[in-house]
């Protein structure tokens, strides 16, 4: 089973995800900020990161940077999630070294197929 750590510090946004990845067949753990998801990061196994990139403290491209730095974390794919406009979202997910992003708000059923989709491409 692949299990993802989420990184966004709303409270109500983290339990969708958790509700609609776990339905789908996915291990989920949450996190409300850079801080704490980089130590997760450091501390469990991962298949995949979904990023916020605004958070309290240190944020998303910051988090990622820090993961991507690391021996240990360097090979977990980092997916930014963000309601900023596919442009600007783009060029941070590659200033920052994140492997993608996903636009907010989104179709749940569209949502579980880029992750498998991710998933599947970053095994391979």
């Amino acid at each position: 089973m692949d299990n993802i750590l989420i990184i966004q510090d709303s409270p109500s946004v983290n339990a969708m995800l958790k509700f609609r990845l776990e339905k789908a067949g996915f291990s989920v753990e949450l996190s409300e900020t850079g801080e704490e998801g980089v130590e997760k990061t450091k501390a469990g196994q991962y298949h995949l990161i979904l990023l916020d990139y605004n958070l309290p403290g240190i944020n998303g491209s910051q988090v990622c940077r820090i993961l991507k730095e690391d021996q240990n974390t360097r090979n977990i794919p980092v997916l930014f999630m963000s309601a900023k406009d596919e442009n600007t979202l783009s060029q941070i997910t590659k200033e920052a070294g994140a492997d993608g992003y996903i636009t907010l708000p989104f179709d749940g059923k569209t949502f579980i197929e880029r992750i498998t989709g991710f998933l599947k491409k970053s095994k391979s």
